[in-house]
């Protein structure tokens, strides 16, 4: 096995530092590097290590194990990325995947594209609108699959920004299959197939008035 390469790959996915993979291996920064890079050789007694590191779960990052829980939900969840200015997956749910068309396509590391006009319409919005730089408290989004040979389907998916161990921003989505209806009515009622909450929402909402409506004294 190419440790090295295996090490690199695992930090780039957890989001690592090279500080914290030393320390958890027990040798220096310097080393870690060395061994990323091809010109260092674990001991075999490393090589123990760097599979406890790699593969047991009690080593791995916080966000590692919600990975893991979304990869094993029951639910039609998905984890959304940004990579170079696109927007890619990251996630899947086994459920997901397994609900069909237009899901179990999607892999781990795939650029979301898509000719539909409002779906372009939302992955766009995820980048312009901060999504992934932790600008917005949440997004809802109504949408359409349609593709020639397949069953059309129309879903509402809510969008909440996460944040892993390393301070980036993914998109986790849970998604409801709708009908026609209710996605008119939801383009209606939100004026476009996008539902945008703030942070200044939230605080709006935490500063609104008392309703004397709501306020019932003794007789």
């Amino acid at each position: 096995m190419n440790w090295g390469k295996e090490l690199r790959a695992f930090r780039q996915r957890t989001g690592l530092k090279q500080e914290a993979a030393a320390h958890l291996l027990g040798v220096s920064q310097a080393y870690v590097s060395r061994l990323e890079n091809s010109t260092a050789s674990p001991s075999a007694q490393l090589e123990v290590k760097l599979e406890r590191l790699l593969q047991e779960p009690e080593h791995r990052p916080l966000f590692e194990h919600f990975r893991t829980t979304i990869s094993h939900s029951p639910h039609l969840i998905s984890m959304l990325a940004e990579v170079d200015g696109k927007v890619v997956v990251d996630t899947v749910s086994e459920a997901l995947r397994d609900h069909g068309t237009p899901f179990e396509r999607l892999t781990p590391g795939e650029v979301l594209e898509s000719t539909n006009s409002d779906v372009i319409e939302i992955l766009n919005a995820f980048l312009t609108l901060g999504a992934f730089s932790g600008r917005v408290a949440s997004m809802q989004v109504t949408w359409t699959y349609e593709n020639k040979g397949d069953p059309v389907s129309h879903w509402r998916t809510t969008e909440i920004p996460v944040r892993d161990d390393a301070g980036r921003w993914y998109l986790h989505g849970a998604h409801v299959e709708i009908t026609a209806e209710e996605k008119a009515q939801l383009l209606r009622d939100w004026d476009g197939p996008i539902k945008v909450r703030t942070f200044a929402d939230d605080d709006s909402e935490g500063d609104a008035e008392p309703n004397p409506a709501n306020d019932t004294e003794a007789a």
